[in-house]
């Protein structure tokens, strides 16, 4: 997952905290901006945390972008290049700074 992509999905995923709408997810394996398999990676990886919430509809997403995905975040993170920790940590730093100054 290059820098670009990485950033894509953290500004997406920041504004689908605060107003969450499954279908946006699809869009955006749609549009040429992110690939599907990296959207499915993030759906995977936000599901299986306590914090973000929505875990059945995140499920349903990654389901819907890869058959078969759930249940293999680990596989689908290696072939994105997926950096659990570094996401992790910028996505809440990223919500707690948006939720200070909106």
């Amino acid at each position: 997952m290059t820098r670009d992509h990485e950033e894509r999905l953290l500004a997406f995923s920041a504004a689908q905290s605060r107003h969450f709408r499954e279908e946006e997810w699809a869009r955006l394996a749609e549009s040429d901006v992110v690939s599907r398999e990296e959207v499915a990676a993030t759906a995977l990886f936000l599901a299986g945390g306590y914090w973000y919430g929505h875990k059945d509809a995140l499920f349903r997403v990654a389901e819907r972008l890869c058959p078969g995905a759930v249940g293999k975040f680990s596989e689908r993170a290696r072939a994105v290049e997926f950096n659990c920790s570094r996401f992790d940590h910028m996505l809440k730093t990223r919500i707690a700074h948006e939720s200070r100054h909106p």
